[in-house]
């Protein structure tokens, strides 16, 4: 590589941002030099790009799709940007044009016409994310299953009292445990898979560990969301309530209204007693 080659690379590598060096020492093991290599310097204006022996170092180079301007530039800056323009042009690099219309409007056409369909096919294909919040608490040999506000929603004392009372009704009692909260979506994430699949699935465990070895007779699932996941229904409560049916370990179980329900509308708790009567005659 000659000295005006080398001059065009390092104009090329500035062009783009790269910054370049020659060593200016012979460097152990390496071969040896031209002697200019050591009192090389870029950038160096006073080469005389316009010469013939810099035109052959650009076509050594690369084929010249550009050329320069044959009037000599008047300063150093000047021979700087055609020594620039000449390194692209050596490579095959264009220089930027300026477009008739403004780039951002075609790049807004070209997301919309291209992107948007991809956006709307994705969103179909997602399973929609539930929303819930269960409460589960064992009462002796019965299972409270409650759906619980998603916002805010507690399994309180008022709560446990009024599960209590209901379990006493219908002539079963014994030892209360700790409840557990199942909130839905558990995590908060847009990646994870939190569709209705895997809130299924979530319950189904949490019902089976429930049941395990616990001697449940009886499963009471107050509110619509308790009915249709530990029953894996589809169902609306107005079908579900007062139906007793079987779940996985063989004990009874039947749906009803929740307890939020019935502390804050008149009549819900006369509904509840009703529901419960063929759960009764069951046991």
């Amino acid at each position: 590589m000659s000295l005006e080659q080398e001059q065009l690379r390092h104009q090329y590598l500035e062009a783009i941002g790269v910054s370049s060096w020659l060593p200016c020492a012979a460097l152990p093991g390496a071969a040896e030099s031209p002697d200019w290599v050591n009192d090389f310097q870029y950038p160096a204006p006073e080469i005389p790009f316009q010469t013939d022996r810099a035109v052959s170092a650009r076509a050594q180079l690369g084929s010249v799709k550009g050329g320069l301007s044959p009037e000599k530039a008047a300063t150093d800056s000047a021979v700087q940007k055609q020594g620039m323009s000449a390194a692209r042009a050596a490579l095959g690099l264009s220089e930027p044009s300026v477009p008739d219309e403004p780039a951002g409007v075609a790049d807004d056409s070209a997301v919309e016409n291209v992107v948007a369909p991809e956006s709307v096919s994705q969103s179909q294909s997602i399973e929609e994310i539930p929303v819930f919040k269960l409460a589960f608490q064992r009462i002796g040999e019965v299972l409270v299953v409650d759906s619980l506000p998603p916002q805010g929603g507690a399994f309180g004392d008022n709560y446990q009292r009024l599960a209590q009372a209901i379990v006493t009704s219908i002539g079963l009692s014994g030892e209360v445990s700790q409840p557990f909260m199942l909130p839905w979506p558990m995590f908060a994430s847009k990646t994870l898979d939190q569709s209705r699949t895997q809130a299924m699935i979530a319950v189904q465990h949490k019902l089976n560990k429930e049941l395990e070895g616990a001697g449940i007779k009886a499963v009471l699932l107050f509110g619509e969301v308790a009915a249709q996941m530990v029953m894996n229904r589809d169902e609306g409560l107005d079908e579900l309530h007062g139906v007793v049916l079987t779940v996985t370990s063989g004990a009874k179980s039947v749906a009803t209204h929740s307890l939020t329900e019935a502390m804050q509308i008149t009549g819900v708790k006369k509904q509840i007693w009703s529901d419960l009567q063929p759960l009764m005659a069951s046991l």
